[in-house]
């Protein structure tokens, strides 16, 4: 059982962990912004969701032991109850920014639709897909977009927050030895392991604290120019349900965790449509 202190930095993280989710990672090319006028007509589409399946059961089957396969129906469910409601919301969020119009591809290209959003975010498009794209939809750009946390604290900041402390132990147990006392250089060594250890146990005893209040999500997302074919823009956001400490101390039951999924998602996208709206604001951005 962790101590008071143990307690205190798992609370303390959370709340860090809260107030660095707002800071998204957004690229632009402003060259490329200046040169298309608003309103924009775009495509949206979603790539297949980058969640593996461990994850996925940690949030939505965590009493079950045996490791599940992604093909496990109730992960397949959750999956595309993930997807249809980040599809809607991305549309409809997107559909309020006044300087974009969303397109509704017609029926026939539906071929084409999936296989450009099979490609997955980053994928290169050729100017010839662009083209038909362009020809079969009316549309100026394309909006794809997937989920890569869903329920859980993104992978990026726990890799982050152990890589940050299993150096910064490194360095004060190298300043311990570096006494060159036979004691001092055992006494190093049983600390960089005892250190190393409590902070992960407790770093990620801060995540959980931080996945049961607020439920992550975070999205990825990346506007495509289709004449002539360009990323103009790509960002990753989190969202988080609303915050209530209760849920750290009672079962949360299967509705409010799907409504907490359900809000984070909303929020996530939120901020993505907000963002990009944002990207367009600047009429002469700096080069």
């Amino acid at each position: 059982m962790l101590n008071f202190h143990g307690r205190r930095a798992i609370v303390f993280f959370a709340l860090m962990a809260l107030e660095l989710s707002g800071c998204a990672t957004t690229v632009n090319t402003p060259s490329g912004r200046t040169q298309m006028k608003t309103p924009i007509r775009v495509l949206v589409v979603q790539a297949p969701m980058a969640v593996d399946a461990a994850r996925l059961q940690a949030v939505f089957i965590p009493d079950i032991k045996p490791a599940l396969p992604i093909s496990d129906e109730r992960l397949q469910q959750a999956m595309k109850h993930a997807k249809e409601h980040a599809a809607t919301a991305m549309k409809s969020i997107l559909a309020g920014e006044p300087r974009f119009t969303i397109i509704v591809p017609p029926a026939e290209e539906k071929q084409l639709i999936d296989r450009i959003q099979d490609q997955g975010i980053g994928s290169a498009m050729t100017q010839e897909e662009a083209d038909r794209l362009k020809e079969a939809t009316g549309a100026d750009a394309l909006l794809r977009f997937d989920i890569t946390d869903y329920g859980l604290t993104p992978r990026s900041w726990r890799n982050g927050y152990i890589a940050f402390e299993v150096t910064s132990t490194l360095a004060l147990a190298g300043v311990i030895a570096y006494s060159g006392h036979a004691a001092a250089k055992a006494a190093a060594g049983i600390y960089l392991t005892q250190e190393t250890v409590e902070e992960a146990a407790e770093a990620y005893a801060g995540f959980w604290a931080l996945d049961e209040v607020s439920r992550p999500v975070r999205i990825k997302a990346e506007l495509i120019r289709l004449n002539p074919v360009s990323t103009l823009w790509k960002t990753s956001d989190t969202g988080f349900s609303d915050t209530s400490l209760s849920r750290l101390v009672k079962k949360v039951g299967v509705d409010e965790r799907d409504r907490q999924l359900n809000l984070a998602t909303d929020e996530a996208i939120r901020k993505i449509a907000s963002d990009l709206s944002k990207a367009f604001e600047r009429k002469n951005p700096e080069p």
